[in-house]
């Protein structure tokens, strides 16, 4: 379904209000096939059994699931466009990433933005009470078993500290052949 977010990809700050629009519209749509499956179906033999009914009952499955994606991308809260102009006037040239929901078995953590640079993943979480250990873990996890090892976590939850951080990080530009490597697992784990 990755091709409905070509317009707005992940990461970009449009894509959590598109994702929920494209995914409800997703979701009506399958509904409204195996309805009309089921209906075609009964209309045409005047009962339950046939074929159609199978393939319309089929056809929800993926329906359901776009019930959960539909769920899931209700949950992801898109920064205010105050916060944004800010970010886009310290980034610059970094790789900054908005809106990632990364889900655990244990908690999900929202970031409202995000920046690889170098062997750092740094991230502004707009919650007060963020459990930054249970992210750290969280996502060290996932990169070693990617065989990412000595990346740097840290989640700011105070918007100066991190809009100071990225003016740093910008003068300095750093970079590393991990950082693609970085950014496909993130892109890989987020809503």
């Amino acid at each position: 379904m990755d091709f409905l977010y070509k317009k707005h990809p992940k990461g970009t700050y449009e894509h959590a209000d598109y994702k929920k629009k494209a995914d409800t519209l997703v979701m009506i749509l399958l509904f409204a096939m195996a309805l009309g499956l089921y209906v075609i179906g009964r209309v045409t033999t005047g009962s339950n059994r046939n074929i159609l009914t199978i393939v319309a009952v089929l056809g929800l499955l993926p329906a359901c699931k776009m019930v959960v994606d539909v769920i899931m991308s209700l949950r992801v809260k898109a920064c205010e466009p105050a916060l944004k102009e800010k970010i886009d006037g310290t980034v610059g040239s970094l790789d900054g990433l908005y809106n990632m929901y990364f889900t655990s078995y244990n908690r999900n953590y929202l970031l409202a933005h995000l920046v690889i640079a170098g062997n750092s993943i740094i991230g502004l979480s707009l919650d007060k009470d963020f459990d930054e250990n249970g992210f750290k873990e969280h996502l060290t996890d996932l990169l070693l078993k990617e065989g990412l090892k000595d990346v740097l976590i840290k989640v700011f939850t105070d918007e100066g500290k991190y809009l100071g951080r990225l003016g740093e990080l910008n003068e300095s530009k750093p970079s590393s052949p991990k950082d693609a490597d970085i950014h496909r697992l993130i892109h890989g784990v987020t809503l």
